[in-house]
């Protein structure tokens, strides 16, 4: 089959007289962080206009408010067909959706949505979803925003200064740059879901789940103070990486030595062993004597200084409040997904303006000494403050100026703010 592209169809409204051929065919080409192109298309006249700078607010939308936008604007969801799904979310995609047009907001999307995405019946939907939001913008994996601040705070430890305040800036933690002018087109690549490792992360969750579970009851039937539980997870971070490691390079000593086989730990180690090598190389460009790092590493791995690094300290928080809410007796155990949203608010809570997150993590930051403790300045929202959130949402849009509006309906064209709500019908 012969495919005839044409050139032409890549310029597009909104439309401006050319000023060489007096035509009203000056579409828009191409736009770029901060410049786009016009061409014509009768005589290809082309011209590069500069755009003004922007400041986007940074929202994390969570995986259960992006499974209800979608199920709230997709026909094929029985949630749809039913008209069970609560108005509320078409209503939050469309206020989401339009500030992510009008340039003034940007939902980058995680590790952890595709995970969470990978298991559900709909990930080509969600996935859909995800990117519309976040428009190619996307944290890096959450293990290596960890091992970014680990490693700037063993550099400062080096240096008697482990209390210094770590360098916060998403540009540091993103794909993608978070305050670009944007393309009205998404490149997307789809690709098969591998059953066996779909399998594999389930057993591996509902492992991880169970495991949790046995912590959970212990914290009913020991009455610790939220003190020691928090000193205790910080604690615990340090053991747990040097043990992985530990075990790592006996299985890779035994692989060298012919004793064992290749396997894909080996070739592809865990985490812990990354951070090790990476804290290594912070020790070696500073100078550390080679014979001497390992010990330095593990005297770092097991100092009390690491209760500042802000993952950790804020995970260690949210686990010590859930443990003294088991030991105050709560019943009810904790959901599958508790571990991933504490997780994913521990490693990317201070790289954003705002969080939409689940009720019960909404709650336990909002106990003391959590809502003092951890101040980044990031708004906190849960479906119990959805009200709040829209008004949140309806501030930012209310901010732009007459002259930023103006920009978009010239870029984009004045119907441009509509939101996309046939995002899933325009596929079938």
């Amino acid at each position: 089959m012969e495919i005839i592209i044409d050139p032409k169809n890549f310029i597009r409204p909104p439309y401006r007289t050319c000023p060489k051929c007096d035509q009203k065919s000056f579409g828009v080409l191409s736009i770029y962080d901060q410049h786009y192109v016009r061409r014509c298309k009768k005589c290809w006249h082309s011209s590069s206009y500069l755009l003004p700078p922007l400041n986007k607010k940074v929202i994390y939308i969570d995986q259960m408010a992006l499974s209800n936008m979608m199920k709230s604007l997709n026909p094929n969801t029985k949630a749809y067909q039913k008209g069970t799904i609560d108005p509320i979310w078409r209503t939050l995609f469309e206020k989401l959706d339009t500030l992510c047009k009008l340039q003034l907001i940007i939902c980058p999307d995680s590790d952890f949505h595709t995970s969470e995405s990978l298991l559900s019946p709909f990930y080509p939907t969600l996935k859909r979803m995800y990117e519309l939001l976040s428009h190619g913008v996307s944290f890096y994996h959450h293990e290596d925003i960890k091992r970014f601040q680990i490693c700037e705070h063993a550099k400062n430890w080096l240096g008697n200064e482990e209390d210094k305040p770590p360098n916060l800036d998403i540009n540091s933690v993103v794909h993608g740059n978070i305050n670009a002018w944007q393309e009205p087109y998404i490149i997307s690549v789809n690709w098969e879901r591998d059953q066996d490792s779909l399998d594999k992360l389930r057993e591996t969750r509902e492992k991880v789940h169970t495991g949790f579970l046995d912590v959970f009851r212990q914290w009913q039937k020991i009455n610790k103070s939220f003190e020691d539980t928090f000193e205790d997870e910080c604690m615990a971070f340090g053991r747990t990486v040097l043990q992985v490691y530990c075990n790592w390079l006996g299985k890779l000593v035994k692989v060298m030595t012919g004793q064992a086989a290749v396997t894909n730990e080996i070739a592809f180690p865990p985490s812990p062993v990354n951070l090790i090598h990476s804290i290594t190389d912070v020790f070696r460009r500073a100078g550390i004597n080679e014979d001497e790092i390992m010990s330095k590493i593990v005297a770092y791995l097991r100092s009390p200084s690491l209760k500042n690094v802000p993952f950790l300290r804020i995970s260690a928080m949210l686990y010590a409040a859930l443990a003294r809410k088991a030991a105050a007796g709560q019943k009810r155990l904790p959901s599958r997904g508790m571990i991933t949203d504490i997780e994913l608010i521990s490693v990317l809570l201070p790289y954003c303006d705002a969080m939409f997150i689940d009720n019960e993590c909404y709650g336990l930051l909002r106990e003391v000494p959590l809502c003092n403790e951890i101040n980044y300045g990031t708004r906190l929202f849960s479906l119990n403050t959805i009200d709040k959130f829209f008004s949140y949402l309806d501030e930012i849009k209310s901010s732009a100026s007459d002259e930023h509006l103006t920009k978009i309906a010239e870029v984009y064209g004045k119907n441009w703010g509509q939101p996309y709500i046939t995002l899933y019908r325009s596929n079938r």
